[in-house]
């Protein structure tokens, strides 16, 4: 008879294993009714210890292995998201009854080392049955990002609602605040139950993020609060703008011509075959935030990619804060003041290697540009330009934050007495 504490663990990860049995995504079998009166929660408990004194160790791994191999023969004809959440479950499954044998077996060795190559199969098995059951915009907005986090966010507005909070801006903003610890943060601040989406673009522009807000977001789906976080690459009009052009040129933008906005378009039955090709999706989170962990090392980054000094850097070509993306921005403030919405500009770090002095005098420039702006179109600036110029480990390459530089900024943005959080109470 084993210990009470193997009871205990075996009791709980039972009950794990059948939830996790009953997890489906989209094609989970009704409940078939039980007959006969229900057992209540104590004998149910009872029974389970019976069965689980009866089971040996050398039982559970005879099952954890039995389910592992029926499903890697379902892996091998899997091809629709049904079948994939199939086998993710049955990866689920084997691993439970592995981590179920108590940490004095002497089986257990080998059975955490079989547990941590069907986490990475369950890995495997849920990216695959994400891939043939994402839905895809229809017609696409000539992005991927764009079409992805625009999905991302239908779906957030379907089940969470309008968050509170909007982060929006380029692959900066993207990697650079955390939605969820920005919500925590705040709600440490006095500030509870808000709600935070961040819709990063990869190369968002002034012009892409006035494109957003006015002309792909209906008025019902923005938020009470717009945090716009970038730098100066988002407003120099002398570059080409090639994320805006490609906009121009698709499918969707023509769509939206017409007053139609693009919608989610499911995957039929007949695109579910491997011959075609899924488009890849990133790691960007439920939240619309993409958290990188790569910290960044010069001795290591250099090795890998050429440095690039700031007067052959194509962000700066032709540096103008006078221009297409000024007049974008102008949109963007006089829309958002014409909706009541308060707008913030949060200008990200830069490394210190990154800020050589040919940028870092660019740099400068569009520090003295957005205190003239703030000014003048009463709108609200939080610098953070030469913060951490001398902590790599908070980025995750010369110009982008990783997940940890995201954490600590975003705790430091829900401690800003500057943004009018106060707005969001009630």
């Amino acid at each position: 008879m084993f210990s009470r504490r193997f009871r205990y663990w075996a009791i709980l990860l039972l009950s794990i294993g059948v939830l996790l049995r009953g997890w489906s995504v989209q094609t989970a079998k009704a409940p078939v009714p039980i007959s006969g009166p229900i057992m209540n929660p104590s004998t149910v408990q009872f029974f389970q210890q019976q069965a689980f004194e009866n089971i040996s160790p050398k039982k559970f791994l005879s099952q954890a292995i039995n389910r592992a191999e029926e499903t890697a023969r379902l892996t091998q004809t899997a091809r629709s998201a049904a079948e994939w959440d199939e086998v993710a479950r049955g990866w689920a499954d084997a691993i439970s009854l592995m981590q179920s044998l108590p940490a004095g077996s002497p089986q257990r060795v080998f059975a955490q080392r079989k547990a941590k190559e069907y986490v990475s199969n369950l890995i495997v098995a849920q990216q695959r049955a994400a891939a043939t059951s994402f839905p895809r915009i229809y017609p696409s907005l000539g992005s991927q990002i764009l079409d992805e986090q625009w999905v991302i966010y239908l779906s957030y507005l379907a089940t969470v609602g309008v968050p509170d909070v909007l982060i929006i801006g380029s692959s900066r903003s993207l990697q650079g605040i955390d939605p969820q610890i920005l919500q925590q943060a705040l709600a440490a601040q006095g500030y509870p139950g808000l709600k935070v989406f961040n819709f990063g673009v990869n190369g968002a522009t002034a012009q892409v993020v006035d494109f957003i807000l006015q002309q792909l977001f209906s008025p019902e789906q923005l938020p009470k609060l717009i945090l716009w976080a970038g730098g100066s690459r988002a407003l120099n009009s002398g570059r080409s703008d090639r994320t805006f052009n490609s906009i121009l040129n698709s499918p969707g933008y023509r769509t939206l011509q017409t007053g139609v906005r693009p919608t989610l378009e499911l995957p039929a039955e007949a695109e579910l075959s491997p011959s075609i090709a899924t488009p890849p999706l990133s790691n960007i989170n439920a939240y619309g935030f993409l958290p990188i962990a790569d910290q960044f090392d010069p001795a290591v980054y250099y090795r890998r990619y050429p440095r690039v000094e700031g007067r052959y850097d194509g962000a700066y070509q032709s540096f103008t804060l006078r221009g297409i993306q000024t007049r974008a921005m102008e949109s963007i403030i006089a829309f958002t003041q014409a909706q009541e919405i308060p707008l913030g500009f949060v200008n990200l770090p830069l490394s210190q290697d990154y800020l050589d002095p040919v940028r870092l005098r660019l740099e400068r420039q569009f520090q003295t540009f957005l205190r003239q702006q703030s000014n003048a179109q009463g709108f609200l600036v939080v610098d953070l330009l030469q913060q951490w110029t001398g902590q790599n480990a908070l980025y995750a390459d010369p110009s982008h934050i990783n997940r940890t530089g995201a954490a600590l900024l975003s705790r430091q943005l829900a401690n800003n007495r500057q943004i009018p959080w106060h707005i969001l109470k009630g």
